[in-house]
């Protein structure tokens, strides 16, 4: 059986729906690219905003880490100045001040006896009685002197205590900043994880945009191709238009001069002759 001939509109028309459904087929690839790209950006701003989160929280850790590390040396500076202070102090001090007073004491009290049970001359008597006023008054004054030795020592045990307690506090803070110090770097940590996230979808936006633009572009050709397409088809049904109304046209010319002709054989056979000898000539003999 002999296949259907396919007219040149007929054929026009089904490339134009081709070109169609390939062009809405690119768009609905492009579409959904666009689709994943879009998805991408909200999950990367999602991120971007969740890491200003972490990065405010992380500033306000390390400006509390940042106060007690100030606080931890202010408290250790106090105490060196401190141990400086009693080195200071220290310095005079007799450590066996108390053997020498006794020592001195024991001799005064040998000179003391010996003036008691000694027959002494009236010269030597003079010079025991000054050397023994001599003791007394060395005495006398290594008391004076241990006294502001105790008074130092008291004062140094004193700043001992304040030492101690000053590196104590400091060692407080220094926890404190120990702590802060992990807490800042945990989120630091995390940041620079999402920050690596974050370098992973733009990336993959970048490859999903770079799809898209490339499907709508060839989405746009063949959007292009297809209003050219368009123009041809809308070009022969034109003219088939413009051929189908010139025929009618002469039909009715025809139809009317056989009418005038109707009362004469042979002017009817020959208005028929012209007729279809003028039909056969444009090539559109149809028959309903």
């Amino acid at each position: 059986m002999q296949k259907p001939k396919v007219s040149e509109e007929e054929n026009a028309e089904i490339r134009y729906r081709g070109i169609i459904e390939k062009r809405n087929e690119l768009n609905d690839q492009a579409r959904e690219f666009a689709d994943t790209r879009d998805s991408l950006n909200n999950e990367r701003r999602d991120i971007v905003e969740d890491i200003k989160d972490l990065r405010d929280e992380r500033d306000a850790i390390v400006k509390k880490m940042r106060h007690h590390k100030k606080l931890r040396n202010s408290h250790q500076d106090k105490a060196k100045a401190l141990i400086e202070q009693k080195k200071g102090k220290r310095k005079g001090i007799h450590k066996d001040l108390d053997r020498d007073i006794e020592t001195i004491r024991a001799e005064a009290k040998i000179l003391e006896v010996k003036q008691e049970t000694t027959v002494l001359t009236i010269e030597e008597e003079n010079e025991l009685l000054k050397n023994l006023k001599k003791q007394y008054a060395e005495i006398r004054r290594l008391e004076s002197v241990l006294g502001e030795q105790d008074a130092i020592l008291s004062e140094v045990k004193n700043v001992d205590e304040k030492i101690t307690l000053l590196f104590k506090m400091a060692d407080e803070e220094h926890e404190k900043v120990v702590a802060f110090s992990k807490q800042s770097n945990e989120i630091h940590d995390r940041i620079t994880l999402m920050s690596k996230s974050i370098t992973h979808l733009i990336a993959e936006s970048n490859k999903n945009h770079e799809a898209y633009v490339n499907l709508k572009k060839r989405a746009d050709e063949y959007h292009q191709k297809a209003n050219e397409m368009r123009d041809k088809i809308m070009a022969v049904r034109n003219i088939k238009r413009d051929e189908i109304r010139e025929s009618r046209q002469l039909i009715s010319q025809q139809n009317k001069s056989v009418r005038m002709a109707l009362n004469d054989e042979k002017k009817l056979e020959a208005a028929a002759d012209d007729a279809l000898e003028t039909l056969l000539k444009k090539g559109k003999i149809e028959i309903r």
